[in-house]
């Protein structure tokens, strides 16, 4: 070591003010020779006095460690040790080691040290570097995967002299040609630890980079996420739907506001096509079974009154749709072709319900919203309710609740009374609304007791607490 590194910084100085005593042999002489350090004389006013000393082999180094406890020093041993190329003692018993690059799927040899590649994106205080027993964290090379673990590469320094840390914290690495070397290193051991795996998800964009550097790798396997619409409020996040194997029939789907997508989804459901749309996934273009998968394009609704034929798309309606709409009939049309044309006939399906916001933006949640709808038994208060839910809600229209439980109560609570009122009628909605009230107070009513309330707009109210028949 003494060759390979400048040995400034090692840690000797970090004994200043401790009485010290130091034995070494030189290798040049063949004697060797001791001194004892005074704790008050590590500032050069005092005389040291050289020593011939018995010593055989190395160097040794003994200080006093006046009020230490034996076993904090023996965890702070273990933790300095645990990664140190040669083994160490404590008390008369050999400290544990370790592999520092243990559970890497993947180690080769480099300039004299060993990079290993390992699953997962490191954390920031993730070791990724051990020197000679100290560790630090470096971010030497990493590289996502979609839908998988990112892989990252760590190093075990032996006899490496380029690559030096900088003194006297010896926290980082110098930024110089060895260090350049070692990331360019690690990048192409990572991409040789994907070619021993079975299968990747890498973007093309880094398939194609392992290509440069000499690394031919199969193509990423055909997988992308099945598509799921969006959900309004980003405190929940998107319910994604599951990763599939990709056969060639799906057909990509862009991602859309979650007012729109959620009526798209409903419009779809239980017809072959819905099963068959994945996520769009721009990282992937360039691979050959990625850009052969057709698409669905445009989706438009259209919606039919008795004034007007509305369009909708995932801005606006035109002509505007007013607030609350009773359509004769609602389609959603779409084209399903290869990606980039624009040749394919269109194709529609029947739908029942329309969502929309002024351009398209849904910040001023449900009291902003449009809805026309075709009335059926298939649309149900509660069913227009979930929909609202999904396609409306977020924490930020309503941020001065308490909670995000209380901002939810209350939106399903007006959603509730805008979905009986409209698909009922007012009586409905005026129910809806009791029974939200009263549901907040049950928990005060005792097992074996009945309630009656009753009272007019401008009534006292009248309320009789009763026993149950049975329950005395």
């Amino acid at each position: 070591m003494a060759n390979g590194e400048d040995p400034a910084g090692m840690g000797v100085f970090s004994l200043a003010g401790k009485a010290t005593t130091i034995e070494s042999l030189s290798d040049s002489t063949g004697s060797a020779w001791r001194i004892e350090i005074p704790a008050d004389a590590w500032s050069g006013d005092v005389e040291i006095a050289v020593d011939r000393s018995e010593r055989r082999k190395g160097t040794s180094i003994s200080f006093l460690l006046p009020g230490a406890c034996k076993g904090l020093v023996e965890n702070a041993v273990r933790d300095a040790s645990q990664y140190y190329p040669i083994p160490v003692q404590f008390a008369g018993r050999e400290m544990p080691r370790k592999d520092f690059l243990s559970g890497a799927i993947h180690v080769e040899e480099w300039n004299g040290s060993r990079i290993g590649i390992f699953q997962g994106q490191p954390y920031h205080w993730t070791p990724t570097v051990n020197f000679h027993g100290v560790t630090i964290s470096s971010r030497l090379f990493e590289v996502a995967q979609v839908g998988r673990q990112a892989i990252h590469a760590r190093i075990d320094i032996g006899h490496t002299p380029e690559l030096q840390l900088v003194l006297p914290a010896r926290k980082e690495f110098v930024e110089n040609a060895g260090l350049t070397a070692l990331k360019a290193a690690c990048e192409v051991a990572c991409y040789r630890a994907i070619a021993t795996q079975k299968s990747h998800s890498l973007s093309f964009e880094n398939y194609s980079r392992a290509a440069t550097l000499g690394v031919p790798l199969a193509e990423a396997e055909a997988a992308l996420t099945a598509w799921e619409p969006d959900i309004a409020d980003n405190d929940t996040g998107t319910e994604a739907g599951e990763r599939r194997t990709i056969t060639g029939d799906e057909f990509l789907m862009d991602a859309h506001e979650a007012h729109f997508g959620q009526i798209i989804a409903r419009a779809l459901r239980g017809k072959p096509i819905r099963s068959k749309l994945v996520d769009r996934n721009s990282r992937f273009e360039g691979y050959s079974w990625y850009d052969t998968l057709r698409e669905m394009r445009d989706p438009t609704f259209v919606v039919r009154t008795n004034a007007a034929v509305h369009t909708v798309d995932a801005i606006a309606a035109d002509p505007p749709l007013d607030a609350i709409t009773i359509a004769k009939e609602i389609h959603l049309e779409y084209a399903i072709d290869d990606q980039g044309s624009d040749n394919a006939a269109r194709e529609r399906v029947e739908a029942d319900i329309v969502l929309t916001f002024p351009d398209g933006c849904r910040s001023d949640g449900i009291e902003d919203v449009t809805i026309a709808y075709v009335a059926s038994d298939a649309l149900q208060p509660d069913i227009l309710v979930d929909l609202l839910d999904n396609a409306c809600f977020s924490a930020w229209n309503d941020s001065d609740a308490d909670s995000w439980d209380t901002q939810h109560d209350r939106f399903l609570r007006d959603a509730r009374e805008l979905s009986y009122r409209i698909l009922v009628g007012e009586n409905a909605a005026i129910a809806s609304q009791f029974r939200d009230a009263i549901a907040r107070i049950m928990w005060t009513l005792p097992k074996g007791k009945r309630v009656e309330i009753a009272f007019t707009h401008d009534s006292p109210i009248a309320v009789e607490v009763s026993d149950l028949p049975g329950t005395n």
